[in-house]
């Protein structure tokens, strides 16, 4: 049995079908705009009303610089890597132990051995990252 459709009729419920759609998104719009206002709001009500009178502080002094031992030996540094790279190694230590309070020497210095991989850096990262459950 075969039922045939007027396409007034037809047409009418694609319309109000379309309609109702472009509705209901008009309102999700409306409403993420006005918890986005809300939220605003509050956060910047927060930041304007002070929870406790600020204190002036001074700054903290600076740390005192850590001597390295005199029997230290001097660090091995592979050849290639340049003076800037030794530098901000060793500033890096520095503020370490500056930090901690503990002393720390650096041995040696060398470059970091790559397997010569034909998918390269972002291959190889890909890789890790998609295999990292396994």
């Amino acid at each position: 049995m075969e039922m045939k459709m007027p396409g007034e009729f037809v047409a009418s419920v694609a319309l109000s079908g379309i309609a109702i759609v472009f509705l209901a998104l008009v309102i999700l719009i409306f409403v993420v705009w006005l918890m986005g206002k809300i939220f605003e709001n509050i956060n910047s009500s927060k930041k304007n009303t002070p929870s406790a009178p600020e204190k002036k502080t001074e700054p903290a002094p600076a740390p005192k610089a850590v001597e390295a031992k005199a029997s230290a030996p001097a660090p091995v540094i592979e050849a290639g890597i340049g003076d800037e790279v030794i530098a901000v190694i060793a500033a890096a230590v520095a503020a370490m132990s500056a930090e901690t309070g503990r002393t720390y020497a650096i041995k040696s210095v060398s470059a970091k051995k790559t397997s010569k991989s034909r998918r390269g850096a972002w291959g190889n990262a890909g890789a890790a990252e998609s295999t990292k459950s396994f």
